[in-house]
């Protein structure tokens, strides 16, 4: 596989999903990312519990899921030595990617300001939860609070008069992880032009935002939320039961188009073929419900089987609605490699979810011609730090001295 960032190096300085996640994207595409963790771990390591998943040393999947393909650099930045090693890295480093708040960074010295002045060819990227400005700038801020609960996705995209989503773990850390990893990458070019680095700024909140970017423009025209299927955005627009208790969701974007056939071959309605009420945008937005009820009685005729071959055959986009369990042994998702088996170091396996992007030089003939890379497990507390040390130009005696004095510490 091409990997298009060989040869950058990238100090991780990130802990739980958000940041560790943009950083082990660029690990993928080939950076050689060093995660700069304090003495005791990223809190990540612990986090498992909270989705019954295993939290052992030799099988820790929730932390692999957002680590694999770096390696481990166990410091603490609270004595002057352990800071000083940060900066030896900082110096012959193409980016430094950190999600610590922005008072925490400027204590160690590690902000932007400070930074740039140091090494004027560091791209210094920082996920925060608000923004660098505004009342909130300082909050912490993590996806289920700064991406779910302010961006109003919480609220929402539930079901109207029901409670809140129960945010799902992550979701929101994922999409901001890509769009950090995209700006650094777009800053990477800039530097590949001047030499110089700069500043990438993303947060929770404003990810959310921009996704939510239909939103932002409906709701200053009118159009309120949060919604029910029974009244959703566009009425062929919409989750549909079928007759075995399975769900399709059908998504008609060009009304007009498609109304006749879905009438005529899809629900056996050919009675309201053209029918004035219906056959635009427009009028079938005036009557969203009642539109829905004849949809869904169409529907409930037939299995999920043979409504998907209805759907199908008459050209109309849909899905099954399924389970996130699924994706497990979806023929789609193993095939293009989307998901797959990662060992962990107790030799057994768990299916891992890959970052989405794929790089190839020429057209892709078979899977293997796209398959993720998964070099290097997810590192122990400080398992490389001996390792890296030497590489920076420190000899043995004075890695026993800087782990005698509590500077670094080291995986036995």
């Amino acid at each position: 596989m091409f990997l298009p960032l060989k040869g950058v190096k990238v100090i991780d300085l990130t802990y739980f999903v958000a940041g560790p996640g943009a950083a082990k994207i660029l690990a993928d595409w080939g950076a050689d990312v060093i995660k700069v963790e304090p003495p005791f771990g990223d809190p990540i390591r612990a986090s498992g519990t909270t989705l019954q998943a295993p939290i052992e040393k030799d099988c820790n999947p929730l932390w692999a899921a957002y680590n694999a393909n770096k390696r481990g650099l166990a410091l603490n930045l609270k004595t002057e030595e352990g800071k000083q090693i940060l900066g030896k890295l900082l110096e012959s480093a193409d980016v430094f990617v950190s999600s610590y708040r922005t008072g925490a960074l400027k204590r160690l010295g590690l902000d932007y300001e400070t930074l740039s002045k140091k090494y004027p060819q560091l791209i210094w990227a920082q996920l925060n939860g608000y923004g660098d400005f505004g009342p909130a700038k300082d909050n912490p801020g993590f996806d289920v609070v700064a991406f779910w609960a302010r961006s109003g996705a919480m609220m929402d995209f539930a079901e109207v008069d029901t409670s809140p989503i129960n945010a799902p773990y992550g979701f929101g850390d994922a999409t901001t992880a890509c769009s950090l990893a995209g700006g650094i990458a777009g800053a990477l070019y800039q530097k590949a032009q001047t030499g110089k680095g700069c500043k990438v700024m993303v947060s929770l909140y404003g990810q959310a935002i921009w996704n939510n970017s239909a939103l932002v423009v409906a709701t200053q025209y009118g159009d309120e939320y949060p919604k029910t299927r029974k009244n959703p955005m566009a009425p062929v627009m919409d989750s549909f039961k079928c007759s075995d208790g399975n769900w399709i969701y059908m998504s008609i974007l060009q009304h007009e188009r498609y109304y006749n056939t879905l009438m005529k071959d899809v629900i056996d309605r050919p009675d309201l073929v053209d029918d004035p009420r219906f056959c635009t945008a427009v009028e079938a937005k005036k009557r969203t419900r009642e539109l829905v009820e004849i949809i869904s009685e169409g529907f409930a005729k037939y299995t999920q089987k043979e409504m998907a071959e209805r759907l199908a055959k008459a050209d109309i986009a849909f899905d099954y609605i399924r389970h996130v369990k699924d994706i497990l042994t979806d023929a789609q998702a193993l095939e293009n490699q989307y998901v797959v088996p990662v060992k962990n170091l107790n030799h057994t396996e768990t299916l891992q979810a890959m970052s989405p992007v794929r790089f190839c030089l020429e057209e892709p003939q078979s899977p293997k011609d796209i398959e993720p890379t998964v070099e290097r497990d997810a590192p122990q507390i400080g398992e490389h730090t001996v390792e890296i040390l030497k590489e920076y130009g420190y000899d043995d005696a004075a890695i026993q001295h800087l782990k005698d004095i509590g500077a670094i510490s080291c995986e036995e």
